[in-house]
Formats: C-alpha cells, sequence, structure tokens
C-alpha cells in the first residue's frame, strides 16, 4: 500500500523520536541513526530531519546534512569554469536512508527534496556552490543521478548537483 506525501512529517531530530527499531537494511546507516545522530546534533556536525508519520514518533527515514568543501580539482570543468582555485562550499548530503518497511514507497524522494530544499535556503543566505553526497552503492548511484546530481572527478560514486541545477527543479520554498 502506497503512502501519501501527506502521511509524512519530516522534522529535526529529537528526543522524542522512536530510533531503536530502524533499519534500512544497511547496518552501517541504521546504527548511525541509533547510535550517533543525537550526538553529532548536540555537537553541531550534523543535523538530521526523520521522516515519521503524522502524530507518531517512529523514524521511517532520515537524512543529515552538514557543511562541507570540494576539492577545485574535484570538480567537472564546466562546475569549475571561472571559479577560484580553492575549495568549494557545498552542503553535504551525509547520510539518507529509509527503514525497509517502507521502501519503494517515495519517501527517499521525499527526503532528498526536503534535503534540496533546505540547501537551497542556506544557498540564499550563505555561500553554496552545490549539494554534495557519497553514494554509497549502485543503486544509490542511480538514484542522485535521476535527480541530476553528477559524478566528481575524484570518485563516480562522489557527486553533486550545483545549486544552479536545484533552483531548476522548481521546489517550493521552505517555510520554517
Amino acid at each position: 500500500m502506497a503512502d501519501s506525501t501527506d502521511d509524512w512529517r519530516i522534522e529535526r531530530l529529537g528526543s522524542i523520536h522512536d530510533r531503536s527499531s530502524f533499519d534500512c537494511g544497511n547496518a552501517m546507516l541504521s546504527d548511525w541513526l541509533r547510535r550517533s545522530a543525537g550526538q553529532f546534533g548536540k555537537r553541531d556536525l550534523a543535523r538530521t530531519y526523520v521522516a515519521v508519520k503524522q502524530e507518531e514518533p517512529v523514524v521511517f527515514g532520515y537524512y543529515a546534512l552538514l557543511s562541507h568543501g570540494v576539492e577545485f580539482e574535484a570538480l567537472p570543468s564546466d562546475q569549475a569554469k571561472g571559479l577560484p582555485r580553492l575549495e568549494v562550499p557545498v552542503v553535504l548530503l551525509g547520510r539518507l536512508a529509509v527503514d525497509l518497511s517502507v521502501q519503494g514507497r517515495g519517501l527517499g524522494s521525499l527526503l532528498l527534496v526536503d534535503a534540496l530544499r533546505r540547501a537551497q535556503y542556506l544557498a540564499e543566505h550563505i555561500g553554496v556552490r552545490g549539494v554534495e553526497v557519497d553514494a554509497i552503492d549502485d543503486a544509490a548511484l542511480s538514484f542522485y543521478q535521476r535527480f541530476g546530481f553528477v559524478s566528481l572527478l575524484d570518485d563516480p560514486r562522489h557527486l553533486i548537483l550545483p545549486m544552479q541545477a536545484v533552483r531548476k527543479l522548481g521546489l517550493p520554498p521552505l517555510v520554517d
């Protein structure tokens, strides 16, 4: 049974959220949410956003954002053109995962769009060249490429979606 986008609420991870049963099929991603996400938030290292069903605290998906930089030499020539030869500021989508119980229902796309909206909001206030991600496997690589992410020169699974491309998606503005 498909969930509608109205069934989900995406909010910043807090102590009210039940992460204990989260399992996306990848132990590293599941364990990070259960054991480390809260500490990363408290230490201002990353912000984690979770997908919950309306009025329920159980986490069904999440993503984490943090500031980062991409080496100039890793940029494709069309992205490097006209830029100073410095590390380029980006928003790093450090993790994105969906619980096995709801995989294949569009929640991953919903989470990614929410992350891109947050990055777009940030880019209106600070310098952000794009959204960076390291695809964990070929399925993740394909997922991000469907949204327009392109490989950086240092690794085919190291990807960027330039802010110019994010803006062209015409996403509704983030309302906080």
